[in-house]
């Protein structure tokens, strides 16, 4: 009897630190991203090959793309970070704004720069209110590594191409679907016009585990291989969503 009352009082608290450890688990995401070689102007692009690690919180994200830049999103607080780490900057850029060059601040820009500034935003603004996006769900499924998945075809065109995606994604570990769209497309996250396109890929339910695209701009063929290679519940490392001591803020 003793022995087992030994055993329930150091079991006990053993049970309510991984209850704890649960309760404030991010989910993590590593992925590769593997383009094959391309020839665009005459001009002949080696394959290339990359790793992006995202980090989802409840209500922030963290997008690690190699070891040369980090980009956090907090819709809470309405801004984006990105982190260059080689020379240990970062800026800030609101999410609702309608281009990412609103963030330089006013007193820093002549005349001639604000107004190219604006032109540049005006154009910017202009190619994310062109491209469209459709979502079309197959009701196919299969089994991909450890997940049960769902087939997608995405489609989308822009004024200098086009692209057709082939997407299967998994439902099995649940995420802030907002959130997940804005960190798998921080390069547009801040652009008037993203809104819309979030609209129609949220119609792919769940976090894309394999992704084929094939995309033709200027007479060229491009293809692109994502793939989900670990896909868990676990800590994000302390300070992941935070800027590092040392960094310079440039804008």
């Amino acid at each position: 009897m003793k022995a087992k009352g030994i055993f329930l009082s150091t079991a006990l608290p053993a049970v309510f630190f991984m209850a704890a450890v649960a309760a404030n688990a991010e989910i993590y995401i590593k992925q590769t991203r593997h383009t094959d070689p391309f020839t665009v102007m005459g001009q002949t692009q080696p394959e290339k090959n990359e790793t992006i690690v995202t980090w989802l919180a409840k209500d922030r994200a963290r997008i690690d793309t190699g070891e040369e830049t980090s980009v956090i999103v907090i819709p809470a607080e309405n801004i984006m970070r990105t982190l260059k780490h080689e020379d240990m900057t970062y800026m800030e850029t609101p999410l609702d704004s309608q281009n990412v060059f609103g963030a330089i601040p006013e007193g820093k820009q002549s005349e001639e720069a604000k107004k190219a500034l604006e032109m540049a935003g005006e154009i910017a603004k202009g190619f994310m209110q062109s491209i469209e996006v459709k979502v079309t769900e197959t009701g196919e499924t299969k089994r991909i590594k450890n997940w049960n998945c769902r087939k997608y075809l995405v489609e989308m065109s822009m004024p200098l191409g086009k692209s057709r995606s082939t997407t299967w994604a998994t439902e099995d570990i649940h995420v802030n679907q907002q959130l997940y769209r804005m960190a798998s497309n921080a390069g547009m996250a801040a652009q008037q016009g993203f809104q819309k396109i979030i609209k129609e890929m949220q119609k792919i339910k769940g976090v894309i585990v394999y992704q084929e695209t094939k995309g033709e701009a200027m007479g060229s063929e491009v293809r692109t291989v994502e793939e989900v290679v670990e896909l868990s519940e676990k800590p994000a490392p302390a300070g992941a969503f935070g800027v590092p001591r040392g960094y310079k803020n440039i804008r």
